[in-house]
């Protein structure tokens, strides 16, 4: 398991490594013309990268849209062809007639559930609020105020 500092030693390196990254890079650019800076960020391969990772979602999400579709089709087929094969009955079936149902012995109680009591939480009060006053608004909780 990692410590926290061991996790803070490693971001400090890793931040430091990306600053000199930018910095070597942006040193690349310094004097040269919007040609040439094009051709370098494109020599970046961050292009390349952005277009690969477009092409991976698409895929990723295609085969997780159109594969449960057709299995869902390939589903309905199969139980179409179920059917159809299925022999059929010279005899039609009879039904058989629903059992009465039997009344509820007087001896066997069932537990009748409880309500519980609401009155304390308030549940069915009624307040009224001013009419020209928003109950929603409040004026301690201007947390913009100071941005001004």
């Amino acid at each position: 398991m990692a410590s926290t500092k061991g996790d803070l030693r490693q971001l400090k390196q890793n931040s430091s490594a990306t600053v000199a990254e930018l910095k070597s890079f942006l040193k690349e650019l310094k004097g040269r013309s919007p040609q040439e800076m094009l051709g370098i960020v494109a020599g970046s391969q961050l292009v390349r990268a952005i277009g690969l990772a477009t092409v991976i979602v698409l895929v990723v999400s295609l085969i997780f849209t159109a594969v449960p579709y057709a299995m869902a089709d390939r589903d309905k087929e199969e139980a179409a062809t179920k059917e159809s094969s299925a022999p059929s009955a010279a005899e039609p079936a009879i039904p058989k007639p629903a059992p009465t149902p039997s009344p509820p012995s007087p001896a066997v109680a069932q537990p009748s559930p409880t309500t519980p009591d609401l009155s304390t939480l308030g549940v069915n009060e009624e307040r009224k609020a001013p009419p020209n006053k928003n109950p929603l608004e409040s004026k301690k909780d201007d947390f913009l105020k100071g941005l001004e």
